[in-house]
C-alpha cells in the first residue's frame, strides 16, 4: 500500500499554509454538517431553554455579519410567533441571497457557541417531517419564534434601540 494513497501532495507558498489548512477544517466542517442536515439545530438545540434577555440584548447589539443577518430573520419572524418560514421564504422577506439565508445557520451555531456560551438558538428550527401537523410539501427546514421567544426578541431589540 502506497503511503501517499488517498492524498495528494501539492506545493503551497509559505505564506498560505495557514489559509490552505483553515480552508480544509472549514470544508470538512462543511461536509459534516451536511451529512447531519446542520441547517436545523438538534432537538436539544431548538426545544432547549429560552436564551436569557441581557444575552438577546447583547445579540442584538452584536455588529457581527451573522448577529446581522440573525437580527433580520428574528426581526421578520417577531411580527408573527408561531408562524413558520423555510429558507426561501426568509431569503424573500429578508432581501437576502437564498445562499446566504442557507449559510448563516452554520456560522450561527459557531457565533453562539463562541460569543454566548450556549449551543440553544435563539429560535425554533425543525425539518417539516418532524412537525406536526406536518407541512405540504418537500421536507424541509422551517424556522419561527415561539410566542416566549418572540416576546423576549422584542424586549431585547427595544433595549438595543435604546442603548
Amino acid at each position: 500500500m502506497n503511503d501517499n494513497e488517498g492524498f495528494s501532495l501539492i506545493s503551497v507558498p509559505n505564506e498560505y499554509v495557514g489559509d490552505v489548512y483553515r480552508l480544509l477544517a472549514d470544508l470538512s466542517e462543511r461536509q459534516d454538517l451536511a451529512e447531519r442536515g446542520s441547517l436545523v439545530p438538534t432537538e436539544a438545540q431548538a426545544n432547549g431553554r429560552l436564551w436569557p434577555l441581557e444575552k438577546l440584548i447583547q445579540f442584538a447589539n452584536d455588529r457581527s455579519k451573522t448577529a446581522s443577518i440573525i437580527g433580520e430573520i428574528l426581526d421578520v419572524l417577531v411580527d408573527r410567533p408561531e408562524r413558520r418560514l423555510s429558507i426561501d421564504e426568509l431569503a424573500k422577506q429578508t432581501e437576502r441571497p437564498r445562499s446566504q439565508v442557507k449559510m448563516v445557520w452554520t456560522h450561527l451555531g459557531r457565533t453562539i457557541r463562541a460569543r454566548y456560551d450556549t449551543k440553544t438558538w435563539p429560535l425554533t428550527a425543525k425539518w417539516a417531517a418532524n412537525m406536526e401537523p406536518r407541512p405540504e410539501g418537500p421536507n424541509v427546514v422551517y424556522y419561527w419564534l415561539t410566542d416566549e421567544q418572540a416576546e423576549l426578541w422584542k424586549q431585547a431589540r427595544d433595549a438595543s434601540r435604546d442603548s
